[in-house]
């Protein structure tokens, strides 16, 4: 099961926050949110929500304005931002097992690399399987965008959606 730590459960925050304000302002508008503007909104902690943005934006899923009415702004609306990106930027590439190397989806090898705390790397016998499996789930998650994450009252699940990871996985 994916566990998303706390940083990256403020930068979901942050995002939808963001998103939001955006939706409520003019088309042409573009609202610029502060870091102290979600830390008081949400009761996060200031220090953490500053370097969440901070993050955000050198990663290129926000932009920031310098000077006293400063603020970070969305560079693209959530429905462009894939889970597995954003997951890749808040905790690093995603892999289910060390030896999968914790390749990103666009990467031609993924999973077949032994990691370096590999302790079997030559005599691992589900090696290749954990590779495929891994590339199923960052597979999975790249079809999910953050928008439908931020949505109230919305499943991840759309009609057109892939099958599910269970079904994915009885595949192997």
């Amino acid at each position: 099961m994916i566990k998303l730590n706390r940083t990256t459960e403020y930068g979901l925050i942050a995002l939808r926050h963001m998103s939001r304000k955006q939706a409520a302002a003019c088309a042409d508008a573009k609202e610029l949110t502060s870091a102290r503007e979600i830390s008081d909104a949400y009761g996060l902690p200031f220090e953490i929500t500053a370097k969440t943005l901070q993050r955000l934006k050198d990663s290129g899923l926000i932009h920031s304005a310098h000077g006293a009415k400063g603020g970070y702004v969305l560079d693209r609306p959530l429905t462009q931002i894939s889970l597995v990106e954003f997951l890749e930027v808040m905790e690093g590439p995603q892999s289910i097992v060390m030896c999968t190397g914790g390749a990103s989806a666009a990467a031609p090898g993924l999973g077949h690399e032994a990691g370096p705390e590999c302790g079997y790397d030559g005599r691992c016998e589900i090696k290749h399987l954990m590779g495929r499996l891994n590339a199923r789930v960052v597979s999975f998650l790249s079809g999910i965008q953050l928008a439908e994450l931020t949505t109230d009252g919305h499943s991840i699940e759309s009609p057109t959606a892939k099958p599910s990871l269970e079904k994915e996985v009885r595949h192997l």
